[in-house]
């Protein structure tokens, strides 16, 4: 059969019509693995792109015809800005078009399976057709929707046209929030709070994929305890929670099996309940990497894979899913300390945006094993998705190296007092709970992060982030993790610290103030860090601390924005950092992680503060090549993965 998609993504002005309560999330959003009873194919290529510079697509109704005039071609996945030479298409604001052709194999026509339409993300609202009809929509950016196209296909050999249409527009309830003020019909101003680049498209990957009538919908996988003797894991006990759906599910009968890294089951359970426990004797456990007791960066952590099996009366088979990436672990945490598997762990990395040339937010494996060989070289062992959740892939492979996830919504940019209302309260409930469905399972997971730098010192904070932090407690049920968001607030003003269970503060000393006065780092910082504790006596993580540096500028001494300004920045924060550590310290410490701002150059919004629309916070370049200043990351990185008291590098700069 021979499809023409169109896509079609708009942008819903009037919130009113969603509503103010949280939209029950349905159905489960397991990646989708190919599998003998699952079939995947992947839709990405160069699409028909067309621009609606008028925002007129949706009345005139064009997903009722093929895109004509003006048509060009546009990848997939990628943001749509950076592709062209069109300036109007860098800085669009509204309603772009995407369409292209394919093939349903007569297969899977044939048979009753689902045919399932799958989008790993686009930015900001989409809108989904199938021959003029109605199949889906969906609100934010970072995370998947899919449906059941089978219904739509409504003959054979006959082409099907699918239509979507992207709209990047942010309000004052969108995550991030934005306020779009109309100058002219060619001119539409999107002022935000964020200092990132607002691209725009179909940025991961698009996918069709098959499943059984009666299918695996969702699996969750937690290790409910370890038990140790003499340091070494004994045992340790499973709960999982299995959903089935389909037109006839009272007949169906689930096992599940545990099978380890050689293909061997070690746990089973045939009880065919859709909730039940596994029993797993001398557990490997998955482990953090870059700690003194655990593994190095470039060593694979260990990992189950859980079978999940649905039969119909014991038998015959008719679904299978494989959950491959079962790391058994814990989480726990203290008033200062992080535990992982009952070992302290020190959080040490460099944040980053999905963000490169040509690209934009688009996802690409090279960059992305790029990336994960650059963080091995540092000696990085965490990371948060700073500031919304990251492609799927990038767990996966955290998953495997034993790189640790804080995990964040898109919420960043909370900073006036009408973006914390009712509306934009239920939409972030909604975003939590569709972060923490896709995520639940992955071991390198072991935060949610609800927001990046709201105006937590507001009245209306409190109770929003009480709600918050209260509805994502409920959400996870047995799935626990400790739940932070990071602030920019002093403490003595914050409002919403209080219901979280970690710190993370964000503090630029001597960039953002009393600039180039690299002397009084120690001084302004120490009395920070220690006010968070004093004020709230819970563990406490720099999640961002940085100074932007020029490729190739050299001052000596050093000045703003020179390499040599980097360098020692860094080094007077590492001195404050290593007096509360946790790790250092174990008796008074307090400090459980160290996140530097940024791992590489990103794209901004043009401004006087942001030379070539960038900033450059990075100890890499956007194209990914070392600054001074990442040695000097790498050898504190190394020193801490080996225990060396030296790490701060003081004794060797100073």
């Amino acid at each position: 059969m021979h499809l023409l998609l169109t896509l079609c993504v708009f942008f819903v002005h009037n919130r009113a019509l969603r509503g103010q309560t949280v939209n029950e999330l349905t159905g489960g959003m397991l990646f989708p693995y190919e599998n003998e009873f699952r079939q995947v194919r992947s839709l990405d290529s160069i699409w028909t792109f067309k621009l609606d510079d008028n925002n007129t697509g949706i009345d005139e109704k064009w997903y009722l015809s093929e895109l004509v005039n003006n048509t060009i071609s546009m990848p997939v996945p990628s943001s749509y800005n950076d592709i062209t030479q069109n300036i109007s298409l860098k800085r669009h604001v509204g309603w772009a078009w995407y369409e292209r052709y394919f093939y349903v194999h007569l297969s899977w026509l044939s048979s009753t399976d689902r045919i399932v339409l799958r989008f790993q993300a686009a930015h900001y609202f989409t809108m989904v057709w199938i021959n003029g009809q109605q199949v889906m929509t969906h609100e934010g950016g970072h995370l998947p929707f899919e449906c059941d196209i089978r219904p739509y296909i409504e003959q054979e050999n006959v082409p099907i046209r699918l239509t979507v249409a992207v709209n990047n527009t942010l309000t004052p309830t969108t995550l991030p929030p934005g306020e779009l003020t109309i100058i002219s019909s060619t001119y539409r101003l999107l002022q935000t709070h964020f200092d990132f680049f607002n691209y725009a498209g179909i940025d991961r990957s698009v996918l069709l994929y098959t499943t059984p009538e009666t299918y695996i919908d969702d699996v969750t996988v937690v290790t409910a305890s370890i038990n140790f003797s003499g340091g070494v894991a004994t045992s340790a006990i499973l709960t999982y929670s299995i959903v089935i759906t389909g037109s006839d599910t009272q007949k169906t009968h689930v096992k599940v099996d545990l099978v380890d890294a050689d293909g061997r089951i070690v746990a089973t359970n045939n009880s065919g309940s859709m909730e039940g426990t596994l029993y797993v004797e001398n557990p490997q456990l998955w482990q953090p990497c870059g700690m003194p007791n655990t593994h190095l960066c470039s060593e694979h952590s260990y990992l189950y894979t859980l079978q999940v099996s649905l039969s119909e009366n014991v038998s015959p088979l008719i679904d299978i899913y494989r959950l491959p990436h079962v790391g058994i672990r814990t989480v726990t945490v203290t008033s200062s300390t992080f535990l992982i598997n009952n070992q302290p762990f020190y959080f040490h990395g460099a944040n980053a945006h999905e963000d490169s040339d040509l690209r934009g937010k688009g996802y690409n494996d090279v960059l992305l094993v790029k990336f994960l060989n650059l963080y091995q070289w540092l000696h990085s062992n965490s990371f948060r998705t700073s500031h919304y959740p990251y492609s799927d892939q990038f767990y996966q492979i955290a998953n495997q190296y034993g790189i640790v996830i804080i995990d964040e919504t898109p919420a960043v940019g909370l900073s006036q007092k009408n973006y914390f209302s009712p509306t934009t309260l239920a939409h972030h409930k909604q975003v939590i709970g569709e972060m923490i469905r896709r995520d639940k399972n992955h071991p390198s997971v072991v935060m949610w992060s609800l927001a990046n730098e709201p105006s937590s010192n507001l009245p209306e904070s409190d109770s929003y982030f009480e709600t918050l932090v209260a509805y994502t407690r409920s959400i996870q049920r047995s799935s626990i993790r400790p739940i932070t968001f990071v602030s920019d607030q002093h403490y003595s003003n914050e409002k919403a610290a209080q219901y979280f269970d970690v710190i993370c503060i964000n503090k630029y000393f001597s960039w953002y103030s009393e600039y180039g006065r690299l002397d009084r780092i120690s001084v302004t910082l120490t009395a920070e860090v220690q006010g968070w504790w004093d004020t709230f006596k819970k563990p406490v993580i720099i999640s961002e601390y940085g100074a932007d540096t020029v490729t190739g500028l050299h001052a000596d001494p050093p000045v703003m924005f020179s390499e040599e300004y980097q360098q020692e920045f860094l080094k007077e924060y590492h001195l404050v950092f290593d007096m509360f550590s946790s790790i250092k310290n174990t008796t008074s410490g307090f400090l459980v992680g160290e996140l530097i701002w940024n791992a590489f150059d990103f794209e901004t919004e043009q401004g006087i503060t942001r030379v070539g629309a960038k900033n450059y916070k990075g100890i890499f370049t956007r194209q990914r090549q070392p600054k001074s200043a990442a040695f000097v990351l790498r050898k504190r990185y190394e020193n801490m993965e080996n225990n060396d008291s030296q790490s701060s590098l003081c004794t060797i700069f100073k």
